[in-house]
């Protein structure tokens, strides 16, 4: 039976690559710094998933088997794994591969001892620069021989996955092996990072341009959801399939995804076909408005500063348009909502508010997302934050009072 490494055994590890290698008929090694669920894996040898289905409306119940565990500290019989396996993947967070990097390099090293089949390393960090990132780490840990054979024989394969994880709704999920999900299966990879043929992944696709790509599903996906969250918190929805609905935030959200569409298609017209995007964009909307799917307006929210970053999704999509001759207006009005986030248990919105209230809009704006405020685009963001701050109230009073009615 073929084997699968996968390092990470959290949301992404057990309900998306958990699932992919399951159907595609490997055994799965997972790899992960928590013992309690690597215990329970070897225990058990199964993990159950739930998937909620948008398109058909039902819920589909799977149990993963042919599975076991290891801690981070069993790294000889991590590396022994590693030279046997037919493919590895992560899923552990950027800021995670420099961990995991050394128990990669020990199994290669194993594998290398000999003559060995290349392997392929699937990156699911939601990071462009993720396979460069672990390559470096890996290497720093290979002696001169067995770089040289790495650099041949292994990919470092970025990927793109779209799926969506429920992890905070109010959905009962009390075993730590559960993983709840939407149904979303697409799986595109690096064509050019690959060293093997790929695995018979249902829908995988390999696509030769991974950054467009990438991109497509950054200022779709990630610019969405933060269209939907910023402008949801402020029209005090919960739940994002409850905002999506709403005809204003559906409007706006449509704009800023058209916006983005449109300088996309015009920086990469040999890449991304116009139909399929426009497919793209209508199966976000949908899965979005999944009423079984839980994911909440605070959880995408999160992290405003980040979001407000110069290359984030937010104003990277504005200066992405800015370059294609569009101006951006519902992403910067997107932007203006961003700056209004003062949830207060989210360190980062708490942040961004000190600064806007020591050293005004225009100064934050600056220094948090390096728009120069006078420009057009910064007026118009800031024109935007200061309509929305007046706008609130009255979608405050409305939320009170339909509250007063039930």
């Amino acid at each position: 039976m073929k084997t699968a490494v996968q390092f990470g055994a959290g949301n992404i590890g057990r309900s998306f690559m958990g699932q992919l290698f399951w159907e595609t008929g490997y055994r799965i090694i997972f790899v992960d710094v928590n013992k309690e669920i690597v215990d329970l894996v070897n225990k058990r040898g199964k993990c159950p998933i739930l998937l909620l289905d948008a398109y058909e409306s039902k819920e589909i119940h799977l149990s993963i088997d042919k599975i076991n565990a290891l801690h981070v500290d069993e790294k000889e019989k991590i590396a022994d794994a590693i030279s046997n396996a037919d493919i590895v993947s992560t899923a552990v967070g950027v800021r995670n591969l420099v961990h995991i990097a050394p128990l990669i390099a020990g199994g290669l090293m194993e594998r290398f001892k000999d003559v060995a089949a290349p392997l392929d390393i699937y990156l699911c960090e939601n990071a462009l620069d993720a396979p460069n990132t672990l390559k470096a780490e890996v290497f720093k840990f290979l002696d001169s021989k067995t770089r040289e054979i790495v650099e041949n024989k292994v990919g470092f394969v970025g990927t793109v996955v779209a799926r969506m994880v429920d992890v905070v709704s109010d959905r009962s999920n009390d075993d730590p092996l559960g993983a709840i999900a939407d149904a979303y299966h697409k799986f595109p990879i690096d064509g050019k990072a690959i060293k093997t043929k790929p695995p018979d992944i249902k829908e995988l696709k390999v696509v030769r341009n991974f950054q467009a790509e990438f991109e497509r599903k950054f200022f779709t996906l990630n610019l969405g959801h933060a269209s939907i969250g910023y402008l949801g918190y402020l029209k005090n929805y919960t739940y994002v399939n409850e905002a999506i609905k709403d005809k204003y935030l559906s409007a706006v959200f449509d704009g800023v995804l058209n916006e983005a569409r449109a300088a996309m298609l015009k920086k990469y017209p040999e890449d991304l076909d116009p139909y399929e995007y426009d497919e793209v964009i209508k199966d976000i909307k949908i899965r979005f408005g999944n009423p079984m799917f839980f994911d909440t307006i605070k959880r995408i929210a999160r992290d405003p500063v980040r979001k407000l970053g110069p290359e984030d999704r937010l104003i990277g999509s504005a200066k992405l348009c800015l370059s294609y001759d569009i101006f951006p207006e519902n992403i910067a009005y997107v932007c203006g909502a961003a700056l209004c986030y003062d949830f207060c248990e989210d360190i980062n919105a708490v942040e961004l508010q000190r600064k806007i209230s020591e050293q005004g809009i225009e100064k934050t704006l600056e220094e948090v997302s390096g728009v120069d405020s006078k420009g057009k685009l910064g007026r118009k963001i800031i024109k935007s934050y200061l309509e929305l701050q007046k706008k609130r109230k009255g979608w405050k009073n409305y939320a009170r009072d339909k509250e007063g009615k039930k």
